[in-house]
């Protein structure tokens, strides 16, 4: 069964209830949590998570289909935060994201450095890719493999 099945599969109980035609704050939360819980069950990596959100929200008239219109506009808003990209940091207020592009990259190669594990550090490869030049992470990787990076001591 693909994540997408499981996921939606978890909001069998809710897709029966009549009630749900309009949209209701306090569901939708409720919605949330229990998709990300079963995502976490399923052991999806931050990047699995984003590409699927990406892909339901494209095929959003789908799932309003299958649920009451309350429940397909909580889908619709999940999938939707689920796939933006670098979402707002309040440590980096302004426009120039430079800075948090670095911090990003750091924080990336420093969280792989002691978890060694994609899924866990995936988060902030998926932002300093989304806010990161390539030509900046190209020469940020060489630096590295020649041991002269200076965001990293070893």
């Amino acid at each position: 069964m693909s994540s997408a099945s499981a996921l939606i599969t978890s909001l069998e109980d809710i897709a029966k209830n009549p009630k749900l035609d309009h949209y209701d704050e306090q569901l939708c939360k409720e919605i949330h949590q229990k998709l990300d819980k079963e995502a976490k069950e399923q052991d999806m990596s931050y990047t699995e998570r984003f590409e699927m959100a990406k892909k339901n929200l494209f095929t959003h008239s789908k799932w309003a289909e299958i649920f009451p219109a309350g429940v397909a506009q909580c889908l619709k808003e999940y999938w939707k935060e689920r796939s933006s990209s670098a979402p707002l940091d309040p440590r980096f207020p302004n426009s120039n994201q430079t800075k948090r592009c670095w911090v990003n990259y750091v924080d990336y190669h420093r969280c792989m450095d002691v978890k060694q594990d994609e899924k866990i550090c995936g988060y902030f490869k998926h932002l300093y890719k989304d806010l990161c030049p390539h030509s900046w992470v190209e020469r940020w990787d060489e630096e590295l493999e020649k041991g002269v990076f200076p965001g990293i001591n070893n």
